[in-house]
């Protein structure tokens, strides 16, 4: 029984150790997650370089200041003139 839980050596021999996660995965599985890593770096660097974005804050009052009288209504939906 003892024989049948030792993975073959060929399997083995394979197998790459993961740094971070101290797991022995295949070289492919190895090579995407340090891909993946490398892209969430990036993508922390990126958000942590961007400004960071103010809340807005919006009142009905201000929305109102910024409509025109020719946005939305119905006015848009008026049959046109037969000439």
């Amino acid at each position: 029984m003892a024989d049948s839980e030792a993975p073959p050596t060929e399997q083995v021999a394979n197998l790459h150790l993961d740094e971070v996660t101290g797991e022995k995965v295949s070289k492919s599985e190895l090579k995407k997650r340090q891909k993946q890593r490398e892209r969430d770096a990036k993508k922390a660097d990126k958000a942590a370089a961007a400004p960071p974005k103010a809340a807005k804050k919006s009142s009905d009052e201000a929305d109102e200041k910024e409509l025109t009288p020719n946005v939305g209504g119905l006015s848009s939906m008026k049959e046109p003139k037969n000439h």
